[in-house]
Order: structure tokens, then C-alpha cells, then sequence
């Protein structure tokens, strides 16, 4: 998993946002350091935020896109 491209990079993002193994990405991105360098622990902690706030927004819109769902079957019914 990587940002090379767009493809990748949504792909990614997807698999982050459906919160299945986002930690280990999350710990991945935040030692890469730059192109042609090795990684370093802790290098980049603002990826790591990014992250963590990319969960919280993703968890967010997702419950209210179900809780919106659930409130119109409940109307029509």
C-alpha cells in the first residue's frame, strides 16, 4: 500500500476507511521518511494523525449515511 499514483492511493484510502488492518498502514506511512531513503520509527507523525482523523471522519459520515438509511425504511414503513 502506497501513494504512487491516484489508483493506489484511493485503494488505500478504502481500505482504511473500512477499518480493517488501518493500523498497520497507519505505522507503515508514518515511518516513511522520502523517496530513495529507508524508513525511519517515527519519522513522519503527521501521517499518523492524518490517519487517526481520516477513521474518526470516515466512522462519522459512514454511521450517519446508515443511521439516514435506517430513518427512511422506518417512514416508509
Amino acid at each position: 500500500m502506497n501513494m504512487d499514483n491516484v489508483a493506489i492511493g484511493m485503494l488505500t484510502l478504502f481500505i482504511v476507511s473500512n477499518n480493517e488492518g488501518w493500523p498497520d498502514v497507519m505505522y507503515a506511512f508514518s515511518d516513511a521518511t522520502g523517496v530513495e531513503t529507508g524508513p525511519k520509527p517515527g519519522a513522519g507523525i503527521l501521517n499518523a494523525y492524518f490517519f487517526v482523523f481520516f477513521v474518526f471522519v470516515g466512522s462519522f459520515f459512514f454511521l450517519n449515511l446508515f443511521v439516514g438509511v435506517l430513518f427512511l425504511s422506518f417512514e416508509k414503513a
